[in-house]
């Protein structure tokens, strides 16, 4: 039963009907972004602002030196507790530094951000993977890696490679109503398929056992 819902895909908390090849409407994209059916748990850069300022001032040394600050200018002389300022700074310089980094790692992201091709109002776009939504038409090409669990809608002679996943050493074959696995790879062939959902990271002794598809005879 634990297995069972462990496979199960964490985005799409409702049966999604078949979308058209049209695929989907900008509505119907918002009203499943506000459902929560989108890829919002993209990769993260860097840590976030919080994260830094928090690493670089909650420290075991700072709070001593804190303490010891305190109670100097409490029961001592204000000369006395010239050490605050080499408290102050190294926090300061430290939160420069990962700002700084913070900025350079999140410009190199944008520029390298994967892309994915979707079929959205009747025309293919390319967008970024954090926009994908549960429902969307996907097409596929040779050397894609599938960005969401979802279900084939079309196929020619389209092969996926779920070694990775399933320990399956050869390509699969996968035709309409195929299942496919987030984190596969496109081998051979084009198609299409509509996501469904985001699983969490596998490996190859958590997969799901493979459904759909046959596995491609080895060519003598």
């Amino acid at each position: 039963m634990a297995d069972a819902a462990a496979s199960l895909p964490l985005a799409s908390a409702a049966p999604i009907a078949e979308t058209p090849s049209t695929g989907l409407t900008g509505a119907q994209v918002a009203e499943r972004r506000s459902r929560g059916l989108a890829n919002a748990g993209g990769e993260r850069t860097s840590r976030s602002v919080a994260e830094i300022l928090r690493a670089n001032i909650l420290t075991r040394f700072n709070f001593i030196l804190g303490v010891l600050l305190a109670v100097i200018l409490v029961v001592g002389q204000p000369q006395d507790a010239l050490f605050g300022v080499v408290l102050v700074t190294n926090a300061l310089i430290g939160i420069a530094q990962e700002m700084r980094a913070k900025r350079t790692l999140d410009r190199l992201a944008v520029l390298s951000a994967p892309r994915v091709r979707v079929i959205r109002d009747g025309t293919p776009r390319d967008i970024a993977v954090a926009d994908l939504v549960a429902g969307d038409l996907v097409d596929l090409r040779a050397g894609d890696q599938l960005v969401a669990d979802g279900v084939v809608r079309a196929s020619t002679s389209l092969e996926a490679d779920e070694s990775l996943l399933t320990g399956e050493s050869e390509p699969v074959d996968k035709r309409a109503g195929d299942r496919l696995l987030s984190g596969s790879f496109v081998v051979a062939g084009s198609g299409g398929y509509q996501a469904t959902g985001w699983a969490p990271t596998r490996t190859p002794a958590s997969s799901p056992p493979r459904r759909g598809g046959s596995r491609r005879c080895a060519r003598s």
